[in-house]
């Protein structure tokens, strides 16, 4: 089993339940599968528990509406080809997690997995054939009925579907209590919907159709960065551009709605907003033109992250970008 699901999902659910339901004692025990995590490990691992909820608390997220919007505590559960839980918590007092792996263990293939073979199902980019967590929830129901036989092409026409219609264009993600998003390329085909965009490409997007004259013309900063090491390494020579850049926004009684685009809307779009967010924005995320007085350090930028994966669960910024972010903000310490 992928220590993800036996060690870092688990651990996860204790740091929450003890982060947001702290009255609920009996939700804070941390809970891993005995046939994969020895008792000793267990122990260590439970031994740390206080200081990730400390770590968690330093991020200043809003306890109240996460608490609010969860309901329950969590409680992991684990299904594989070999082994699943046996006895699963009352869905009345947790919500379950159930960890569900493809993979087998073939006993003496690996040694330091007791058998466990990897890439055996556990990424979905293997097998998923573009199918979203999104788009399986909209059709959950007609894609559980369908036949097996049916279901790539179904899968298929799902996401040409998804691709070919606006809410594609439409998929930029509002941050917190800011003005700013974060979405795609695509979404750059509406910057109508943005007083300013900073989109990072290592080449200009496609034009918008030239024919609506009506279409308002919104300022817009490429900063020259692709995908992958290159890419966000490129990105903390591009950085730089961005304060040039808020001085060309018009100076209104609010703060302008931005868009930061990246060809997956996860990685560099992220680094850039949360830049953004450690620059022009103070701890209460009162936006000014100018930059903020605020001290920028570890914590600082660890808090706007975090506001930044509240909004946007699947945002992940790789480590060569967040190492851009931090040799842009804190010069010295880089």
């Amino acid at each position: 089993m992928p220590d993800a699901l036996s060690k870092t999902i688990p651990i996860w659910c204790a740091v929450i339940n003890r982060l947001l339901f702290g009255e609920l004692h009996e939700s804070h025990d941390l809970h891993t599968p005995e046939e994969f995590v020895g008792r000793f490990e267990h122990a260590q691992i439970e031994a740390r528990l206080d200081g990730f909820v400390d770590d968690a608390e330093s991020l200043d997220l809003d306890v109240p509406s996460l608490r609010s919007a969860l309901g329950k505590p969590l409680h992991p559960s684990w299904i594989t080809p070999d082994f699943s839980t046996q006895h699963l918590r009352s869905s009345t007092d947790y919500r379950q997690v159930v960890c569900c792996t493809a993979s087998r263990r073939v006993i003496g293939t690996e040694a330091s997995e007791s058998g466990y073979i990897q890439g055996a199902g556990d990424d979905s980019e293997g097998w998923s054939h573009g199918l979203t967590p999104a788009l399986y929830w909209k059709h959950q129901r007609q894609l559980l009925e369908a036949v097996e036989g049916d279901m790539l092409y179904m899968i298929q026409r799902l996401v040409i579907a998804y691709k070919c219609s606006d809410t594609e264009y439409d998929n930029a993600v509002n941050i917190g209590p800011t003005n700013l998003y974060v979405g795609t390329i695509t979404s750059a085909m509406q910057p109508e919907l943005y007083d300013g965009m900073v989109i990072c490409r290592d080449q200009p997007p496609p034009t918008p159709d030239p024919g609506n004259k009506h279409r308002k013309r919104t300022k817009t900063l490429h900063l020259l960065c692709g995908d992958g090491k290159l890419g966000s390494r490129a990105l903390r020579s591009q950085l730089s551009r961005i304060l040039s850049f808020f001085n060309t926004l018009p100076s209104k009684d609010k703060p302008p709605k931005l868009l930061f685009a990246c060809s997956n809307g996860k990685d560099l779009s992220v680094g850039v907003a949360l830049t953004v967010l450690c620059m022009f924005f103070d701890d209460d995320y009162h936006f000014t033109l100018q930059t903020s007085n605020t001290k920028i350090d570890k914590t600082l930028i660890r808090r706007r992250l975090a506001c930044i994966t509240t909004a946007k669960p699947d945002a992940n910024p790789s480590r060569s970008t967040l190492q851009s972010v931090h040799a842009f903000l804190m010069p010295r310490e880089a």
